[in-house]
């Protein structure tokens, strides 16, 4: 009997489950309560991160670069955010906050940077191209995970860097080497300034060197970027098998089909149109195109891509009718554009001493048979004579000119007897445009039949890159210091009959700091896009 009893006792397993539970329990409460306080805490943390980026975001709207930028960036971070937080449990407002900062400068709750890498702070409202926003921290108390000697979350943060992504679209991507990249380049500090912007890249240096102009011309590199040398940013196109055709495109169409071109980020390009001068002096009303590698820029530049600019007053005079009359003459005999011949061309002397707008720097103004709006004085190889640099400006930097053109004998061939009231110190630009209010002389519409676009046709946006010095091919991004509007002020030409220095140059000047890069409105060719975006 006892014998049995124990037998049934020893094989009873009811109430077994309950005492592994009873021993179990504190650790399954433990765990169960650091599941629910962890639940807690990576929603804590979600909530604060998506404050950072938000606050980040609505920061980095207002770097562009003009006064106050850091300042209403800071502003706005802290003003614009409302996020709240219901996983923070420990006393206070719900509300997230920022700490604004008043200075451009790598410190504080609110950082402005000048690159993406975080290496190099930003020290002015100029520079400052990046913000990184750190919310003021909160903090969990924990429900149940104290039962493991943990009470709360300590205090937690969370962190959102933002730039601001920036594309110009229809306008050509051409960008020129900086004069000084040690300082900004501040266009609206050079309005009117003349610039030589030669077609040079590494390897291939394109001087031009005339005897009869009286002395050798400025030289240059041939190894590396200077001062004024141009070259182009990447375009997309359609035909991406085809880059040279694309340049071509984004240089002569009105309305190049291209994508847009980014402010960041960008790099040279590497293609070598050879028709890019006569791409762009379409915009003179010059179709000279050899499709070079242009695919069929010159059928539908001919059939209205590439309108001329409405006031093409130029040192070309246009013979003949007929076939190539709207190409380049060259040689002897033919229809087409040529220049006047030796002794009828502008040829500016320098008469020696200070500059004085009023004086005639053509022997004979009376005797050029064409002239256009000319280019600052000293980039003519005819007004330096004796210099060992001809065709370069003074001041080091000799392919950024004075601003000094020769007023008194360009009014004096056409305006002589109804001249603007500031003629003595206007830039090219604005008698350009003078011209067109109802001043327009005889000869300075287009001739070759398409009709003309508007007065911005002659104008381009170029980029102020500052690291030229460092560039080889595409191998890195261009550093974009400014974007610049200026004028075209005459065709590209090579003729020994222009006094050029350089084999391959475009003569602009600088109307001001681009309404395109600095988010206004320009001309019906140009459109900005900009785009926040999380950097990290």
């Amino acid at each position: 009997m006892i014998r049995s009893i124990g037998k049934k006792l020893w094989r009873e397993e009811s109430g077994a489950v309950a005492s592994v539970y009873a021993l179990a329990l504190p650790a399954l409460v433990a765990i169960g309560g650091i599941a629910f306080d962890y639940a807690r805490l990576a929603a804590m943390d979600t909530e604060l991160q998506n404050a950072a980026d938000q606050a980040a975001l609505a920061a980095v709207t207002q770097l562009d670069g003009k006064a106050g930028a850091c300042a209403r960036a800071s502003a706005t971070a802290v003003s614009h955010l409302a996020n709240r937080t219901v996983y923070s449990n420990v006393g206070g407002t719900p509300d997230i906050t920022v700490t604004g900062e008043a200075t451009c400068d790598a410190t504080g709750k609110i950082k402005f940077w000048q690159n993406k890498a975080k290496t190099t702070a930003a020290t002015t409202d100029a520079n400052a191209r990046f913000v990184e926003v750190t919310v003021n921290a909160r903090t969990a108390r924990y429900a149940l995970t104290p039962i493991v000697g943990a009470f709360n979350s300590g205090a937690i943060d969370a962190a959102a860097m933002a730039g601001l992504g920036s594309s110009v679209c229809k306008v050509p991507p051409i960008m020129i080497c900086s004069p000084d990249p040690s300082v900004p380049f501040d266009a609206n500090g050079r309005v009117g300034q003349g610039v030589v912007a030669t077609g040079h890249s590494p390897g291939s240096g394109s001087n031009k060197d005339n005897a009869n102009q009286g002395g050798s011309p400025g030289t240059g590199s041939n190894t590396t970027w200077a001062p004024g040398d141009f070259g182009f940013l990447q375009v997309n196109d359609p035909d991406a098998n085809n880059r040279n055709a694309a340049l071509l495109r984004a240089l002569a169409y009105e309305n190049p089909p291209t994508d847009c071109v980014q402010i960041d980020e960008n790099r040279v390009s590497t293609g070598n149109p050879q028709g890019l001068y006569d791409a762009i002096n379409t915009r003179f009303g010059i179709y000279d195109f050899n499709n070079n590698g242009g695919g069929n820029v010159l059928s539908t530049c001919e059939g209205g891509d590439c309108p001329p600019a409405p006031n093409v007053r130029m040192d070309y005079v246009k013979q003949g009718n007929g076939n190539n009359s709207c190409k380049i003459k060259r040689g002897t005999g033919g229809n087409g554009f040529s220049l006047p011949d030796s002794g009828s061309e502008f040829k500016p002397v320098n008469p020696g001493g200070a500059y004085n707008p009023v004086t005639a720097l053509h022997s004979n103004t009376n005797a050029i048979a064409a002239m256009g709006l000319p280019r600052d004085n000293c980039h003519y190889t005819s007004f330096n004579t004796g210099s060992t640099t001809l065709g370069f400006c003074p001041g080091g930097n000799g392919r950024f000119g004075s601003g000094e053109w020769a007023r008194q004998d360009y009014f004096t061939k056409y305006h002589n007897s109804n001249r603007p009231a500031n003629w003595q110190t206007i830039s090219r630009y604005q008698a350009y445009l003078w011209e067109l209010s109802g001043n327009m002389p005889t000869g300075g519409a287009p001739t070759c039949g398409l009709p003309a676009s508007n007065a911005n046709r002659r104008l381009l946006t170029v980029a102020v890159v500052s690291n030229c010095s460092s560039l080889n091919g595409a191998s890195q991004p261009v550093v974009i210091d400014e974007w610049v509007d200026v004028f075209l002020v005459e065709p590209a030409s090579d003729d020994t009959l222009r006094w050029n220095a350089f084999k391959d140059a475009i003569y602009m000047e600088i109307i001001g700091k681009s309404t395109v890069a600095g988010a206004g409105v320009f001309g019906n060719q140009t459109v900005r896009r900009d785009v926040p975006y999380l950097v990290e």
